[in-house]
């Protein structure tokens, strides 16, 4: 881009034209050649083909220098593009399990070079990659420039080589074959990442312990462009009818048109995140922790009880055993709580026992008033045999696993923390 006499012009016709005029500059006598030719014409003049290969060695240094720094971006990619690749390589291996590895990674590479990185090459001025002076602009040879950057990438990237019709080209052919090798290796560690909520670090109970909702900004036009993408794929992204989603598309209706927006489309302002069915109840009945708690009191009752269904279950006597049986798991759960509670936790209506609640029947009646109050607020069905709460139950314990190494993860995470912190008391003191 700093040299602006720098012409990296490779079409036969257009060096033939420039290299007449050239010649009669210097000789200072028109020139006997004809000026409308063919480009196989054209190529049949020695300083033609020349001024084509040189062009095409500075060419070449050029575009190793770029594809040396579009691959060592790669960390660097928005984590959104790459996670797009990652589904579109995903969906490409499910949709056509016959395709090779290759072909796979071709369409990949269309979507992360042709529709990411090339419009930023041809037009970099768009972009704001690059600085101009205030009333300045590219000029025509910067673009071409920039154009047959792009063009010889493009190739490289799809490994297109030139064929017969473009047999100056040729020699370009050598190196393609090389770069299509680094290209696919580029788009493999591209769309090779981490799932979303380990890249960022979230959960199922994230939105539960955030202090402070996120924000995202966004224009009125992304937000008309994600409302008609969720209408148009609408039952790829509910998994039944009773999805959340279905109730705000419903609630929303048809995507408004240019005119019904408000204030400019390109404009970005902030949103935060909240949840539309949060429920806003006070610390001593904060239904999620209910629904928690409720959870490991069940757990309890079916140690100890065994029936065809949770219902008969919560409605059929226990015997003498299984109320000895529970009086000792109740009684070490209780001392363990003791020795890490705090007396307001151990008065909280939410905590997990009654000190006098020893019996089955007790403790019965307790999962009963929380299911209740549950179905209340539409989190479990008594015609389901609450099966809501159960399947929760089953994931988490199909989940341990995963959640231990997540609490290490975090522990870990804690303990750098820590250490960081420490080092900085160090230093400040």
């Amino acid at each position: 881009m700093e040299d602006s006499d720098l012409n990296m012009n490779i079409h036969p016709l257009e060096v033939y034209k420039a290299w007449i005029s050239r010649t009669e500059t210097e000789t200072g006598e028109p020139s006997k050649l004809p000026y409308d030719v063919t480009p196989e014409q054209a190529l049949k003049h020695k300083e033609v083909t020349d001024e084509i290969e040189n062009t095409i060695k500075k060419l070449v240094k050029i575009i190793k220098s770029f594809q040396e720094k579009i691959i060592g971006t790669v960390d660097q990619m928005p984590y959104g593009i790459r996670y797009m690749a990652m589904c579109l390589r995903k969906n490409l291996k499910e949709k056509f399990p016959e395709s090779s590895e290759e072909e796979i990674l071709k369409a990949v590479g269309n979507l992360l070079y042709y529709r990411y990185m090339n419009p930023v090459i041809t037009a970099p001025d768009s972009f704001e990659v690059i600085d101009l002076a205030a009333g300045s602009n590219m000029n025509n040879v910067q673009r071409r420039n920039l154009g047959s950057i792009a063009k010889i990438l493009q190739h490289a990237a799809s490994f297109k080589i030139f064929d017969s019709d473009a047999r100056y080209l040729a020699s370009l052919n050598s190196f393609i074959k090389t770069a299509y090798i680094k290209f696919m290796e580029f788009f493999d560690a591209a769309s090779t990442i981490t799932d979303i909520d380990e890249h960022f670090n979230m959960d199922e109970f994230s939105d539960v312990t955030m202090l402070n909702k996120p924000m995202i900004f966004i224009s009125p036009s992304e937000i008309s462009n994600t409302h008609q993408l969720l209408l148009d794929h609408q039952k790829q992204v509910t998994d039944t009818d009773e999805d959340p989603m279905n109730e705000v598309l419903a609630s929303l209706g048809p995507v408004p048109e240019d005119e019904q927006m408000l204030g400019d489309k390109s404009t970005e302002f902030g949103l935060v995140l909240t949840n539309k069915w949060e429920l806003n109840m006070s610390d001593e009945s904060n239904i999620q922790a209910m629904f928690s708690k409720t959870k490991y009191l069940i757990v309890d009752l079916l140690k100890i009880q065994r029936g065809e269904t949770f219902a008969a279950i919560l409605h059929t006597p226990a015997n003498t055993q299984q109320q000895e049986l529970y009086k000792a798991i109740h009684s070490r759960r209780l001392a363990a709580e003791n020795e890490k509670t705090s007396e307001e936790e151990k008065n909280s209506k939410m905590a997990l026992f009654d000190p006098n609640d020893t019996s089955i029947e007790k403790l019965k009646e307790h999962i009963l008033k929380n299911l209740h109050i549950l179905e209340q607020h539409k989190l479990v069905t008594p015609t389901e045999d609450y099966q809501e709460i159960l399947t929760s139950i089953a994931k988490d314990i199909c989940n341990q696993r995963k959640y231990r190494q997540r609490r290490k993860q975090d522990l870990k995470k804690i303990g750098e923390t820590v250490e960081r912190m420490n080092k900085k008391e160090e230093i400040l003191r």
